[in-house]
């Protein structure tokens, strides 16, 4: 091997090498960048949720507790579980008590986000309140949150099906329509619920 050969393979392995440091040196700058990223938004959220304690208190909130703690418990297959939940604040107002959860950032503050929607179900569920407040503070918002159980589901859906049965009996133009929508709004206001209670006292 001359000398203008170990030139030649020497020049391809520092190239080699030089590719590769680049590599490592952009790899660890992203890396750099992405945790100084995370640490930046965690900071601010945390200076926007102290603040989150003075707005609530200039909007007439009582902070009763920040971060309480509370377990949610549950079975698995028959055996005791439970997991700790901490809510950022339970507030008060008027006597009455509420759950909050502050938020930051694009996404978190948005009730459609699954993370966050699950987090205040999950509260709403295990904890006694009057009402939940997901409170953004990217936009210095407020929000009351509502979900509904199944039953409450269905008794609106029957409230739908007696209001056209009751808009049917007035726009009617025979007397028998109107007399059937008649029995069928009694039998459900009075006779159903009267029969369903006679059966649970029965059962008891």
């Amino acid at each position: 091997m001359n000398l203008s050969e170990m030139s030649y393979q020497s020049i391809i392995l520092l190239f080699v090498i030089a590719v590769l440091i680049i590599l490592l040196l952009k790899y660890k700058y992203k890396e750099y960048s992405k945790i100084r990223k995370q640490k930046k938004r965690f900071a601010r959220g945390l200076v926007l949720e102290n603040e989150a304690r003075s707005f609530l208190e200039k909007k007439g909130y009582k902070v009763i507790a920040e971060q309480p703690e509370f377990y949610h418990e549950y079975e698995v297959d028959g055996v005791s579980h439970k997991s700790l939940i901490k809510p950022d604040y339970i507030v008060s107002r008027k006597g009455k008590k509420y759950i909050v959860e502050v938020k930051s950032g694009k996404s978190a503050i948005l009730i459609s986000n699954s993370a966050t929607r699950r987090q205040i179900l999950e509260y709403d569920f295990v904890i006694e309140n009057d009402g939940i407040f997901l409170l953004d503070m990217e936009n210095k918002k407020l929000q009351n949150i509502q979900f509904f159980t199944k039953e409450v589901r269905k008794d609106k859906s029957v409230y739908w099906i007696l209001f056209v049965v009751a808009l049917l009996g007035i726009i009617a133009p025979y007397w028998y329509l109107k007399l059937v929508s008649a029995v069928i709004l009694f039998l459900y206001l009075f006779g159903l619920k009267n029969i369903k209670a006679l059966i649970l006292k029965q059962s008891a």
